[in-house]
């Protein structure tokens, strides 16, 4: 298969970087996702995860110069810690040509990636590490963590899940659409309007043995709709991010009814999180001028534009 092609690259392309602590791809190149040919060529996006970003960003740049325009390399040369972990912690540069691939990777501290997946303080990496990844280099910390925050985007998902008689898909669609509230790529249809759809579909069997394994929260029944187990629900709330929680539990009045009560669950995790992720979102888009360069950072945009509007075209007619 080609992705696993793909995934045997990216071990080579990993050799040639500085120590790392832990390594992560996600999107189409490395997941499945329904409606992609398996042979288009997509780029690989990587997560690359470091105890110290200052020094890996100095290193990288006496090994692998090729990989910096001028603008980022000025940037990663003389910006401060505290610059580089500004926003989402995290930085991003595009149009990365090795071998066969072009890579789009972001490095972030592991401290910073804990901190996230379980305080979910932008939601940046905690949105991403919900979904179907492939983990080149694993760090037992960082994959506890995950856990902690997959079993928290669960609780919220169920929360969230507001059709009548919904089904495991329908679950799957929202634990997808998490990381796109707020997000600058739905905002400007710089994304795919059916890219929660195609996640979820093309990564049902990782969303299955993740979630649906992993839980007495929900169960699915014999015509493929779920039941939900509200009170084991509630009481799986205690465990969210504290701020989340307390922003849940400022919101709901002892007089409310229970129907009211979800209502005010909904309004307030929504609100949560569409407001740390546009403040990430629109963060690093500003971010991704120094770290990628003013050409390629307007090129990816453009690209992403170009890209969303035509799938848009092509589901309207």
């Amino acid at each position: 298969m080609q992705n696993l092609k793909v995934r045997n690259r990216i071990y080579d392309f990993i050799e040639t970087l500085p120590k790392t602590v832990s390594v992560k791809a996600y999107g189409s190149s490395v997941a499945y996702q329904s409606g992609y040919k398996e042979n288009d060529k997509k780029q690989v996006d990587l997560i690359v995860i470091v105890d110290n970003i200052k020094k890996f960003y100095e290193e990288n740049l006496k090994f692998n110069k090729y990989m910096y325009k001028f603008t980022p390399r000025v940037y990663f040369k003389y910006a401060s810690l505290k610059g580089l972990k500004k926003h989402a912690s995290i930085c991003y540069t595009t149009h990365i040509n090795y071998g066969d691939d072009t890579y789009k990777m972001g490095v972030i501290e592991k401290e910073d990636v804990i901190d996230d997946l379980l305080n979910w303080k932008t939601f940046y990496i905690a949105g991403r590490f919900q979904k179907e990844m492939f983990t080149a280099i694993s760090d037992p910390e960082i994959e506890q963590a995950n856990e902690v925050n997959k079993k928290n985007a669960l609780t919220v998902a169920l929360l969230l899940l507001d059709k009548d008689k919904p089904t495991t898909i329908d679950l799957y669609e929202k634990l997808c659409s998490l990381s796109y509230m707020g997000d600058n790529r739905k905002t400007f249809k710089a994304e795919d309007p059916n890219k929660i759809k195609k996640l979820a579909e093309g990564s049902k069997d990782y969303f299955d043995s993740e979630y649906k394994e992993k839980t007495d929260m929900f169960k699915e029944k014999s015509d493929g709709t779920i039941e939900i187990d509200y009170p084991k629900v509630y009481a799986a709330m205690k465990n969210l991010p504290r701020n989340l929680y307390d922003e849940i539990q400022f919101s709901i009045d002892v007089n409310m009814n229970e129907e009211e009560t979800l209502n005010s669950i909904r309004k307030s995790i929504t609100n949560y999180l569409t407001r740390i992720i546009k403040k990430s979102s629109h963060g690093q888009t500003m971010k991704g001028i120094l770290t990628t360069g003013p050409k390629n950072s307007m090129s990816y945009v453009l690209a992403k534009l170009k890209k969303g509007r035509k799938k848009e075209k092509i589901n309207n007619n």
